[in-house]
């Protein structure tokens, strides 16, 4: 990476909001000196030091930069490790071996998990199988404040896996978990993680940052334009009569879907959520969690299905690996025009968002999100 260290990282990627809060640096920081503020963004704690400086990065140490999936080159670099090449014009959501529906043949995953329930039925797989020994990804808070205080875990059986099964639109940044993954002393994982998350799948091995690249044994990347606030959510859902501590399940399907415990179920414009994006998502180009194994969301015509973009060797061999078990069922993406077409529509959105003149002129990489028409 050259001279570079949190000096660089903060002035180019989280002063200049390009940072999507992923924690990737904090995660990957070799003497902790890196701190996660609650609004998502990584902050430097040294004793004494300003925001852009680091005693430890002055000495040679760049770990952070090099963990960054949103530094510099960050795009193509990214591909060149995963798929040894970089993504073609016309590949908007990014390089795929192969585009499925999938859905878990499990009666309890199904009935706990999102859509089809792909992500869940692969963890368990894999937990039964000893392929891994545990996943980082994210649980309610025991608040009592709902489905949307969420908080980085570590799950290790199948019932952990439930219990944290469903999607939650506010944010938590799962690589965190890699210091509880640490302390029990969890070697093989899977990570599950939004779009911004997932990159480090490649940004880990690309950089050679090699302590983690070498745990985390598959990524799962979710579907995901943007994530709204706590307090945005609970306001809203005020607005229309509904304490957010009485919400079981939420969904995005063009609305706002909400699920009460009384069996209750509204839906709301997703447009009053837009003010209470979180700002880490505001520039983040990528809807389509390009640099995952697997990337899944629920985005079809068919609530109970999962679309997966399998984009690996490596995620090629678990989605051959749950359907020979039985436990997953598929077919082709194509069969839900409806999907492909909002996979397509919202990747091209979201790429838009990327600022090309947010960086300095000499810090730019030409090749960096090519327009897309």
């Amino acid at each position: 990476m050259g001279e570079v260290h949190w000096r660089e990282l903060y002035r180019e990627v989280v002063d200049t909001g390009l940072c999507t809060g992923c924690a990737a640096c904090v995660m990957a920081c070799p003497r902790d000196v890196l701190g996660y503020t609650d609004d998502y963004f990584p902050v430097q704690v040294g004793e004494g030091m300003g925001k852009d400086e680091c005693v430890i990065g002055d000495r040679g140490c760049d770990i952070c930069t090099r963990a960054c999936p949103r530094f510099r080159a960050w795009e193509s670099e990214l591909d060149e490790t995963l798929f040894g090449r970089v993504r073609g014009a016309d590949e908007v959501s990014g390089v795929a071996r192969s585009i499925l529906l999938a859905r878990t043949t499990d009666a309890a995953i199904a009935e706990v998990g999102q859509d089809g329930g792909l992500v869940s039925a692969l963890l368990v797989w894999g937990l039964r199988e000893g392929r891994i020994e545990g996943a980082l990804t994210s649980r309610i808070e025991d608040s009592g404040r709902g489905p949307f205080d969420v908080v980085p875990t570590v799950v290790t059986t199948r019932e952990e896996v439930l219990a944290a099964a469903g999607s939650r639109y506010t944010y938590a940044a799962t690589p965190l978990a890699m210091a509880e993954a640490e302390e029990r002393g969890l070697k093989e994982l899977a990570l599950v993680g939004m779009s911004c998350q997932a990159s480090i799948n490649a940004s880990l091995p690309a950089r050679k940052v090699n302590k983690y690249a070498r745990r985390i044994a598959l990524t799962l990347g979710l579907l995901c334009s943007k994530t709204f606030t706590y307090e945005g959510q609970r306001q809203v859902l005020a607005d229309h009569g509904i304490d957010i501590a009485d919400v079981v399940k939420i969904n995005i399907k063009g609305v706002f879907q909400v699920w009460t415990r009384d069996g209750g179920y509204t839906e709301i414009p997703l447009k009053l959520f837009h003010p209470y994006t979180r700002e880490g998502c505001r520039l983040c180009p990528d809807f389509a969690a390009q640099h995952a194994d697997i990337s899944c969301g629920g985005i079809g015509a068919d609530d109970n299905w999962t679309l997966a973009v399998v984009r690996t060797a490596r995620g090629e061999e678990w989605m051959k690996g749950v359907i020979d078990a039985g436990l997953v069922e598929v077919r082709p993406g194509e069969d839900d025009p409806v999907a492909m077409g909002l996979l397509a529509k919202l990747s091209t959105v979201s790429r838009k968002r990327w600022p090309a003149d947010r960086l300095p002129e000499d810090q730019r990489a030409p090749a960096l999100l090519p327009v897309v028409s």
